[in-house]
């Protein structure tokens, strides 16, 4: 054996995937597996009762599907842009634009107020009724 120990050895992956560890191998759910890969490669019987796939030819699926499926991007896309709305806006305008409320132009204001008084009188209110005893049904 050489001067290697067990804890530097990388561990071999297995050849053949069960099917029930196949989905997470590609990192997706069971049905999206089933539907999309499944009937793409082949399968195997393990033991009396078990499925295999290759793992080889997994990877090889994968690599067709990222071919085929990838959204090409510009090399020089900048990812990075700041999210503000200021951005880009001319000297003079206003740094946000006028964003009128929706509920503004449908509602009318109804009569009364609300104050703090009537907010702390709610409160003491419910909290008197959470805390009370309760009344015995006899």
């Amino acid at each position: 054996m050489s001067n290697r120990s067990a804890a530097q050895v990388a561990p071999v992956p297995p050849r053949f995937i069960r099917a029930m560890d196949a989905p997470g191998y590609l990192g997706m759910c069971r049905d999206v597996f089933n539907k999309t890969v499944r009937p793409n490669v082949r399968e195997f019987p393990i033991g009396k009762q078990g499925v295999g796939f290759d793992r080889i030819e997994l990877d090889q699926w994968a690599d067709a599907y990222i071919e085929a499926m990838a959204i090409e991007k510009a090399a020089n896309q900048d990812n990075n842009r700041p999210r503000s709305e200021r951005q880009g806006k001319k000297k003079g305008e206003l740094p946000w634009p006028k964003k009128q409320s929706q509920a503004s132009s449908k509602c009318r204001t109804a009569s009364g107020r609300l104050t703090k008084n009537t907010e702390e009188n709610e409160f003491k209110r419910v909290l008197a009724l959470v805390t009370a005893p309760k009344q015995s049904s006899i």
